[in-house]
């Protein structure tokens, strides 16, 4: 091999060691981005990482187990994001939402599904978990709002839409509304994917709290769904209230893997 040459990178191999590693120790994990959905859709997007959900009880000891398994391992930040490296492959270890609206907890793994990735046993984040986190997945370099169509496209039936709007809260469920506008926009075809009510409920709702509401009395929550381009405005209007961590998650061929009993 000439010096300048550099051999192919199995990516999925080392996501393979990854899951293993955890697997021999016992760790409970959710396998969520490009792989998980892809469980779900059948449709491959392309991405340089493996994305994993896991309380934050468990990182420090997945982070150990990790590390002694040939990883580079990092506290990214604190208060969201691990990650692990090994030969040019990247493991993103999430344990909460960037914004922190979403702690990865209990919840998460009551409604896990189970999966093959990488030829391993595996269960990934459940439909309406993923949609939810998903959903505020919204910056200049980062939109996950295709995923999310096609998630309802292809689940949008049998999503748990009462737990989903829940999710969502009192304070959010404008971002709900807005993917589900975005989804028939795209799939219009599809349309009966959503419940209807649901839209005609919200539709009604942001007529009435949010176009007819009082001017400056509604809190501001640009950094949720981009904590980088919303910076300067959150300094110069003195925005109050913990904000989201910088947003730093990083962005070939079909992965091995499969939905079980799908």
């Amino acid at each position: 091999m000439a010096p300048h040459e550099q051999p192919e990178i199995d990516f999925f191999a080392h996501y393979a060691d990854v899951l293993q590693a955890l697997n021999r120790h016992h760790l409970e994990y959710l396998v969520g981005g490009g792989f998980g959905l892809c469980c779900y859709v059948s449709h491959w997007r392309p991405t340089k990482d493996l994305d994993l959900f896991m309380r934050p009880t468990t990182v420090e000891t997945a982070l150990d187990v990790l590390g002694k398994a040939g990883f580079d391992v990092e506290l990214t930040d604190a208060r969201w994001l691990a990650k692990a490296r090994r030969g040019g492959s990247l493991t993103d270890i999430i344990f909460r939402s960037y914004n922190g609206l979403f702690p990865v907890d209990d919840r998460w793994f009551a409604n896990a599904r189970a999966a093959r990735i990488c030829g391993v046993p595996v269960k990934i984040v459940g439909p309406e978990e993923m949609l939810v986190s998903k959903s505020f997945v919204a910056a200049r370099d980062r939109f996950d709002g295709s995923d999310i169509s096609w998630l309802m496209r292809s689940y949008g039936r049998d999503l748990d839409w009462p737990r989903i709007e829940e999710m969502f809260g009192e304070e959010h469920w404008p971002v709900l509304l807005w993917q589900l506008v975005h989804f028939l926009y795209v799939f219009p075809d599809k349309r009966d994917q959503v419940p209807r009510e649901l839209v005609q409920r919200l539709m009604r709702r942001f007529e009435t709290e949010i176009l007819h509401g009082r001017a400056g009395d509604d809190p501001w929550f640009g950094p949720m769904l981009d904590p980088v381009n919303y910076q300067r405005d959150v300094a110069r209007r003195s925005c109050s209230g913990e904000q989201p961590a910088l947003h730093v998650m990083e962005e070939e061929d079909l992965p091995p893997l499969t939905l079980a009993n799908k």
